[in-house]
């Protein structure tokens, strides 16, 4: 009996072993999954905070056209390019969101292997 429990033993370690491992990676793998979702959502709420102060300005110029005095040659000019500059910027704010999403994609394709059972 005592030849029997020997190998058993050796296996049930090498198993707990495993286990113990694949345990580890699970839980550095849940760390960066935290650190990735919580860095999406500030960029995710820093773009929306871009994108709300960019239709405040908009809307503003929009309420104060007369004081533009868009109705002129001059004026609709410069509200084209104010426009413009505005389209400018949310255009930045969408490719950079772009951009970290792209980034984020790739961390998460990662980690994808390190959630894997063992037979993938």
């Amino acid at each position: 009996m005592t030849e029997q429990a020997g190998p058993s033993v050796a296996a049930l370690r090498a198993r707990q072993s495993a286990l113990a491992s694949r345990h580890g990676a699970a839980a550095d793998a849940d760390r960066v999954l935290a650190e990735v979702l919580a860095g999406a959502h500030a960029a995710t709420r820093e773009s929306i905070r871009r994108l709300d102060a960019i239709a405040e300005e908009v809307d503003r110029a929009v309420l104060d056209r007369a004081a533009l005095a868009a109705d002129t040659p001059l004026g609709a000019r410069e509200l084209h390019n104010f426009l413009v500059a505005k389209l400018r910027e949310i255009r930045a704010v969408v490719a950079d969101a772009h951009e970290l999403s792209r980034a984020k994609r790739a961390v998460l394709e990662g980690l994808r292997s390190q959630y894997a059972g063992p037979n993938g």
